[in-house]
């Protein structure tokens, strides 16, 4: 289990054991690392960080110990999801609005697949990566749309009263 866990200053990637234990401190750095995904092998942790001055999108790879910087566009990355396809959906803020991007999880292939439609967030792989569920303003208030891994048909799935936020696939 992967998490963030603000213990000795910045906030930083842990990984512990079922009964709470730490196993290992995954990031190191000044900055603030947050938000964790697994790659679908386990061997990779996609996250956060604000190291380079705005939030970005990272990849530590846990058997080498070497991390990359995935993102270079936008003024704050966030919310990276892992697709069985080994691609990393993200939102990214970009002229004042935040827009669903993917990304290769070696850096390359960049994707939009929202623009100049509301705020667009926080954005998750179905678990067989044809879909990308995500939470948009673009009809007034937050709902919930899907759309397809390619962006394309994107669709509102709710229409109840307050805000939706944040959707998770169960597995199929």
């Amino acid at each position: 289990l992967a998490l963030t866990l603000s213990h000795k200053g910045h906030p930083d990637i842990y990984s512990i054991d079922l009964s709470g234990e730490i196993i290992d401190r995954v990031t190191t750095h000044w900055g603030i690392d947050v938000s964790p995904t697994f790659s679908p092998d386990g061997s990779k942790i996609a996250f956060v960080s604000n190291r380079s001055g705005s939030p970005q999108i990272y990849v530590r790879d846990l058997r080498k110990g070497s991390e990359e910087r995935l993102t270079f566009e936008g003024n704050y990355n966030t919310s990276p999801s892992w697709s069985s396809a080994d691609r990393i959906v993200f939102s990214s803020m970009n002229n004042g609005r935040f827009d669903i991007f993917t990304i290769a999880s070696d850096g390359r292939n960049l994707r939009r697949l929202t623009e100049q439609q509301g705020n667009n967030e926080d954005p998750c792989w179905s678990p067989d990566g044809r879909y990308i569920a995500f939470s948009s303003s673009r009809d007034g208030g937050y709902h919930v749309y899907i759309m397809n891994a390619s962006g394309r048909n994107q669709r509102r799935i709710t229409f109840l009263k307050g805000e939706q936020t944040s959707p998770s696939w169960s597995p199929f």
